[in-house]
């Protein structure tokens, strides 16, 4: 029987044509499947606003596309006479095209937790591969496995196309030269994303084409997102505010009257006007992961029943309605609430650089003043080097998972520990201490997906949701809070702590866009015998933490911070929390709050008519600016 051999041709320009193709349809479904998998983040846009998120997210698309395919795809049209030298740059090519599929597959994953894509978080991953490696191989094991199989095929099917249908066909020069221009040409244009003058696209430019939040994320991708972010590990965006008139906005806003500046060289550097007499309080501080008001029925009067303990913590406790973290991802609240420090656009992480700077370090002046001070992590040591840090801000112990006894028989084994592991071992090294009051800081992480199940008794909820995975979490972390109050009790040390239960970010919720909804936090000071119980409505933010358990303690010391005293009641209408949402800052007040920029507002939510969307603007960019400059000039806390 005949059968015609395929007709074999120089198919370099053709390749490379549909490769471009595929991948613009690749960044596309994806953009798609956001799109369906996560409507409800994108509720409030138009018909036309979405049509323009596809059309115009085709720039940042090529973009990237150019940037790492371009290269090769100019390689790969060069007249070299050699198929190895041929099929190995179509085998790059089909590597990196499994490479932005993961990120995408990664991306659409990451998505609903923060409503936006990969940005800084691309720094933290990038220096904890122990985390990144467990989780591929675990959570994320069969998309792995997929990935590799995509790459399999796509060798097996480089290898035939060469094998049977590639001829190399030396053009003459003239055609050789157009064609290398044109990939030179898609190169160029294709990063650059316009034609016009001024630098190639930058993650700041997609509010040139989208005009609210949930256009700009429909719009970008997350390879894009984290690329930028990552070749220069800060974001480059650019407040133009004046620096003396944001310093003297930041100062009227946050230096009390009864607080005296410092040093004029560090303009959030204060005091107390006069000299007081220290109270020696205990301080022990619970970062609770990804707590969300909503699934905290005290808080919420939703009738969930899974923070009983919580619940009454509430109503004994200083309770604070209006509390806001001051980003979306862990390392922002632990900087926010141990160090009164935030992590604004364009600083470098806080662990990867920005430790460099000065700070306040609260935790080795109560050393310095006779307290025993302790840091403990649910998740290993390493994990985006908290224990590090914590030793830095004065710690004298910090501890991991690596350190802690298995307590109970877990069901399953929980990525980032079990909350009543940690709190016990909280517990037994306050027991142990040499010294007659101590600091204590623990990070919990049960509630941390992918959720595990602790022991049958909280499994509450029996759906495999997300949301019934949290609540059952909850309900555990819950039940270990209490049971770390018991033990207090039991060993005589609870009568004279502040014990602080703060979010560090949260995770859930209803899928409201609102920053009001995004970055509110259960927050609460609990001490029966020091604290008389009562409910405040005003805003206030994680970092005004710090500046409040310094004057609860009555220190003398200079300290710094972005913050106020939340008990300190006198003007509650200039309060405000400053919050970063990946390349976006934003201001929440009593009566309203907006995104921005630092270009302009993007978005403005009314609670009162009376809100002053300008001087929310001019309030916004002097802390931003002041934080900003301060950190990156090292003129934050001067240090001794």
């Amino acid at each position: 029987m005949w059968i015609r051999k395929p007709r074999r041709t120089d198919f370099r320009a053709k390749l490379s044509v549909v490769i471009v193709l595929f991948a613009l349809v690749m960044f596309s479904v994806f953009r798609l499947a956001l799109f369906a998998f996560h409507h409800s983040s994108f509720a409030s846009l138009s018909f036309w606003q979405i049509l323009s998120a596809f059309f115009n997210g085709i720039r940042f698309d090529l973009s990237v596309i150019a940037l790492f395919l371009g290269p090769v795809i100019l390689l790969f049209n060069l007249p070299v006479n050699s198929v190895r030298y041929m099929k190995g740059c179509v085998v790059v090519m089909a590597a990196e095209l499994v490479v932005m599929a993961g990120f995408l597959v990664a991306d659409l994953i990451y998505f609903p937790y923060v409503k936006r894509h990969i940005a800084e978080e691309i720094l933290q991953i990038s220096a904890d591969w122990s985390f990144v490696v467990k989780y591929a191989f675990t959570s994320a094991l069969l998309p792995l496995l997929l990935l590799f199989v995509l790459l399999g095929v796509a060798y097996v099917w480089v290898h035939k196309i060469f094998k049977y249908r590639y001829q190399f066909d030396p053009y003459y020069a003239k055609g050789e030269l157009i064609k290398i221009g044109v990939c030179i040409l898609f190169l160029v244009l294709g990063i650059r994303g316009h034609l016009g003058a001024g630098k190639a696209l930058g993650i700041a430019d997609v509010y040139r084409y989208a005009s609210s939040p949930a256009a700009a994320a429909l719009t970008l991708n997350g390879v894009f997102t984290a690329y930028q972010v990552g070749r220069k590990g800060t974001i480059d965006i650019r407040n133009n505010y004046p620096l003396d008139k944001a310093v003297e906005t930041a100062q009227s806003l946050l230096i009390s009257p009864q607080e005296t500046p410092a040093d004029p060289q560090y303009p959030l550097m204060r005091m107390p006007a006069k000299a007081r007499t220290p109270k020696p309080y205990n301080i022990m501080i619970v970062l609770l992961e990804g707590w969300h008001p909503y699934y905290v029925d005290g808080l919420s009067g939703n009738h969930f029943g899974v923070t009983p303990v919580f619940d009454d913590i509430i109503k004994n406790g200083i309770t604070f309605t209006n509390a806001y973290a001051v980003g979306q991802r862990s390392i922002f609240g632990f900087a926010g609430v141990f160090a009164g420090a935030p992590l604004v656009p364009g600083l470098p992480m806080f662990g990867y650089g920005l430790e460099l700077t000065s700070f306040f370090r609260f935790p080795g002046l109560l050393a310095k003043n006779g307290y025993y001070t302790f840091f403990a992590q649910t998740s290993n040591r390493a994990s985006y080097r908290l224990c590090s840090l914590a030793s830095y801000l004065g710690c004298e112990g910090s501890y991991g998972n690596e350190d802690m006894d298995e307590l109970l028989p877990y069901l399953e084994e929980a990525p980032f520990g079990y909350d009543y592991d940690g709190l016990m071992f909280s517990a037994q090294k306050i027991k142990e201490r040499k010294t007659k009051n101590f600091m204590g800081m623990a990070f919990m992480g049960i509630t941390h997906a992918p959720f595990a199940r602790t022991l049958a008794q909280f499994d509450k909820y029996k759906g495999n949701t997300w949301d019934d995975g949290f609540k059952n979490t909850l309900y555990f972390a819950d039940w270990s809070i209490g049971e770390f109050l018991k033990k207090a009790k039991e060993d005589g040390w609870f009568d004279d702590t502040i014990f602080v239960f703060v979010a560090d970010h949260t995770s859930g919720g209803p899928g409201s866009d609102s920053l009001y909804n995004k970055f509110r936090i259960p927050m609460v000071l609990y001490a029966p015998k020091i604290l008389k119980p009562q409910k405040i409505d005003y805003v206030v933010s994680q970092l005004d933490l710090l500046p409040t358990l310094y004057n609860l303690l009555k220190l003398n010391e200079p300290y710094t911070a972005l913050g106020r005293d939340m008990l300190d009641a006198s003007n509650p209408q200039n309060r405000a929390a400053l919050v970063s949402e990946g390349v976006n800052i934003g201001l929440i007040t009593a009566d309203g709050a907006i995104r921005h920029s630092r270009k302009g507002i993007i978005s403005v939510e009314k609670r009162n008519e009376n809100f002053d969307e300008k001087k929310a603007e001019e309030t916004l960019l002097s802390l931003d600016k002041t934080a900003y400059v301060l950190l990156k000039n090292n003129t934050w806390y001067k240090d001794e």
